[in-house]
């Protein structure tokens, strides 16, 4: 959170050189573009992961299990 109460300070101060102001916002919102696409990023990985290893689909009914299943196979 510092960060960012950082980054709105510097953009809001509009004292100094107005091109070394400027250069230095577009530093900030390239910094900040480049924060939120790895947030984007991050996240996909998290709900990829949940979906894969922690949200469990059994793939057979309890019809299919055990001797029923067995006696499927065999006919």
């Amino acid at each position: 959170m510092k960060f960012f109460s950082q980054v709105l300070s510097m953009v809001e101060n509009s004292s100094g050189d107005e091109s070394d102001d400027e250069k230095e916002k577009k530093e900030i919102l390239q910094c900040m573009e480049c924060f939120n696409r790895l947030f984007v990023v991050a996240s996909f990985s998290v709900q990829l992961y949940y979906e894969k290893y922690i949200l469990k689909q059994t793939c057979m009914d309890s019809k299919q299990l055990g001797e029923a299943w067995i006696r499927e196979i065999h006919d």
